[in-house]
C-alpha cells in the first residue's frame, strides 16, 4: 500500500512538472487566436536571428545553428537578410567539413539572390572548397590503392566545385585558375581526353592568363600519356608532337623544353615505326609501289629515327616509287 502511494505521488509530481514546463513554452496570443511555443519563435529581427545562428556555429553547435537558419527561412525568408542567412548555411556546412554540401549552399546564394553583394565571397568560398578537395585527393594518392578504393573521389568533387566557380564567374582570373585546375584534376584521374579539353579551354578562353604556359604543357602531356604503341593508331602521338611544337614556339626559353624535346623524339619514333610497318605490309603483298611510297614517307617525314634508316636501305636496294621514277 505504501508503495502505491509513493508511485502515485511521483506520478502527480511529474504531471505538475510537465504542465509547468508546457505552460512556460506555450503562450496564448490573442492577436492570432492560437497557442504559440515561445521556444520555437525566432529572434525579434531577421538580423538578430542570423547573428544568433552564427553564434551557435561559433560555439560548435552546428545542428542547432542549421535549425535556426531553417527558422529564419520560415519567418524571415523574404527579408533583406535572406542572402546572409543562406551564406551562413554554407559556412556552417564548411565548419562541419561537409564541403560539397557547403558548395551547394553557397551556390544557392547565387541562384536565389542574384543581386546579392555576397557574390564575390561565394566565389572565394567555393574556390577554397575546390582547393581543399584537390589537396585531399593529392594526399589520397599516397595511400595504398586496394586499401583505399575511393581515394580519388576528392578529385571528382573538386571538378564539380571548380565547375561552379567557372559557371558563376566565367572569363575572370578566378575562372581561369579554376579552369586550369579542372584540367589538372582530370589529368590526375588519367582522364586524358577530358583533361586536354579543359587545358585547351584555358588556352583559348583565357589567352592572357598566367596559366596558359602550364595549360599548353599539360596539353602536350595529355597527348603523350594517351599515346599508344606503334601497332595502334598514332593520332595522339601526332597531337603530342604538335602540342610540343606549339609550346616551344611560344615559350622557347622555358625550362621544360628539354623534357618536351625528348617526348617529341619518342612520339616521332613511334609514328615512324607505325608507317614502316605499313610499308612492310604492302611489301609482303608484293605491292611494291605502295610500299615504296610509305618507305619514302618515313625517310622524308621522320629523319633521324631508326625507322628512317631502315626505310632508306630498302629504297636504296629496291628503288623509289613511280612518282619519282617518272
Amino acid at each position: 500500500m505504501r508503495r502505491m502511494v509513493t508511485w502515485a505521488a511521483i506520478a502527480v509530481g511529474l504531471t505538475l512538472t510537465l504542465q509547468t514546463v508546457a505552460e512556460a513554452q506555450w503562450t496564448w496570443t490573442p492577436q492570432t487566436g492560437r497557442w504559440i511555443n515561445v521556444k520555437r519563435l525566432p529572434k525579434e529581427t531577421p538580423e538578430l536571428q542570423v547573428e544568433y545562428a552564427r553564434s551557435l556555429m561559433v560555439q560548435g553547435d552546428y545542428k542547432q545553428a542549421i535549425r535556426e537558419t531553417d527558422k529564419f527561412e520560415d519567418y524571415y525568408g523574404s527579408t533583406e537578410f535572406a542572402d546572409d542567412n543562406q551564406f551562413l548555411r554554407g559556412e556552417i556546412r564548411m565548419a562541419q567539413d561537409q564541403l560539397l554540401d557547403a558548395a551547394k549552399e553557397f551556390q544557392q546564394v547565387v541562384s536565389k539572390y542574384p543581386d546579392s553583394d555576397l557574390f564575390d565571397k561565394v566565389i572565394e568560398k567555393q574556390y577554397a572548397i575546390g582547393d581543399q578537395y584537390y589537396e585531399k585527393g593529392t594526399k589520397g594518392l599516397e595511400k595504398t590503392a586496394w586499401l583505399h578504393p575511393f581515394r580519388k573521389r576528392p578529385f571528382k568533387r573538386a571538378i564539380d566545385v571548380y565547375g561552379m566557380v567557372i559557371d558563376n564567374q566565367p572569363f575572370t582570373d578566378a575562372a581561369a585558375q579554376a579552369q586550369y585546375k579542372l584540367g589538372l584534376c582530370h589529368y590526375t584521374l588519367k582522364e586524358y581526353t577530358e583533361s586536354a579539353f579543359e587545358y585547351q579551354r584555358v588556352v583559348e578562353d583565357y589567352a592572357t592568363s598566367e596559366y596558359v604556359d602550364d595549360a599548353m604543357y599539360g596539353l602536350a602531356m595529355c597527348y603523350y600519356d594517351s599515346s599508344l604503341p606503334p601497332a595502334y593508331d598514332q593520332a595522339p602521338s601526332l597531337l603530342a608532337v604538335q602540342a610540343v611544337d606549339n609550346f616551344k614556339e611560344k615559350y622557347p626559353n622555358d625550362s621544360r623544353v628539354a623534357e618536351l624535346d625528348e617526348i617529341k623524339a619518342k612520339m616521332l619514333t613511334a609514328v615512324a615505326e607505325q608507317r614502316l610497318r605499313t610499308a612492310k605490309f604492302y611489301e609482303k603483298r608484293r605491292r611494291f609501289d605502295s610500299a615504296a611510297i610509305y618507305y619514302e614517307v618515313v625517310v622524308e617525314q621522320f629523319p633521324g629515327t631508326p625507322a628512317a634508316s631502315e626505310a632508306q636501305q630498302w629504297l636504296d636496294s629496291h628503288g623509289h616509287s613511280k612518282r619519282y621514277s617518272s
